[in-house]
């Protein structure tokens, strides 16, 4: 009978091991299931949809700030207004487009990637691994002083992206190889997800560079109250965390270009305060980053 009650035990406990950490275990699955490609071919997989901005004063290489769009697909107006916000402030801007490589249009991403079908931020990491690889790669490119800036989807991606240990751990999708990587200097989060299905809801960041995110504390399509309480708990242990809350903003509340349908998220009155916060947090860096 005892024997019994051991089992039984046993049993139990593994059950509610595994059911307080179901998404973990989720995710790990997720990532095993993801057919594994190697970073070179990843590389070159996203190099052609690339943009590269230069400033055009100074001289390279320039430090230089890594761009990615939500998760709808790549508006090249909406990306160059925050290029050209870095190449007044000195940066060279790298523009990356996750969903043209992968053959998918505005509408796909929409009712794939927007509704969680495809692509989710730890496969979609291995774009962020890439894009920091191609930009130590590129002489025009300063890659000791990088920074990322994301939106929506890319913000989830990148979160997840760096609470990765590159020694042991790669995104989804990329198999692990042996390969130091730069560290990022600054990120910069419009809107992220923050919900079910991202790595930093039970990870900590393997990287802690300054942040600076906006949130819209009326987003209609990820709940901003999560990101909040996050970015407020990180705030209490690194206070390089500049938490930013537009109280009347819908999601893409700086996105001028937005469908007829949705063009009533915009909001101009936060785009000029967000591009001034862009602006003096990438001019800024050099100094918080100062020992």
């Amino acid at each position: 009978m005892k024997r019994w009650r051991i089992i039984t035990f046993g049993v139990l406990a593994v059950a509610g091991l595994l059911f307080f950490n179901r998404e973990p275990v989720m995710m790990r699955l997720l990532d095993a299931r993801t057919p594994k490609t190697s970073l070179t071919a990843h590389q070159k997989f996203i190099a052609e949809e690339i943009e590269i901005h230069l400033p055009s004063v100074g001289e390279a290489p320039f430090p230089v700030v890594l761009q990615f769009h939500g998760c709808a697909g790549i508006r090249r107006p909406f990306q160059n207004q925050w290029a050209d916000i870095a190449n007044e402030a000195g940066y060279a801007a790298m523009v990356v487009d996750s969903m043209g490589p992968r053959g998918l249009t505005r509408q796909d991403a929409l009712e794939t990637v927007c509704a969680g079908k495809k692509l989710p931020g730890q496969e979609r990491a291995g774009d962020v691994l890439a894009a920091v690889k191609l930009a130590e790669a590129d002489p025009r490119l300063d890659a000791d002083r990088l920074v990322i800036a994301a939106w929506s989807h890319g913000a989830w991606s990148v979160m997840d992206y760096l609470t990765m240990d590159m020694k042991r751990q790669w995104p989804a999708g990329i198999r692990h190889e042996a390969a130091e990587t730069s560290p990022v200097d600054g990120a910069i989060l419009f809107y992220p997800y923050c919900g079910a299905g991202t790595l930093t809801r039970f990870r900590e960041w393997t990287q802690s560079p300054p942040v600076l995110a906006l949130i819209a504390g009326a987003d209609s399509v990820v709940d901003a109250n999560l990101c909040i309480n996050y970015f407020e708990q990180r705030r209490r242990k690194d206070g390089r965390i500049d938490l930013v809350v537009y109280a009347e903003a819908q999601h893409a509340f700086d996105d001028p270009f937005l469908e007829p349908e949705w063009i009533h998220w915009h909001s101009e009155e936060y785009l000029v305060d967000a591009k001034m916060r862009y602006e003096k947090f990438l001019i800024n860096l050099p100094e918080t980053l100062a020992p």
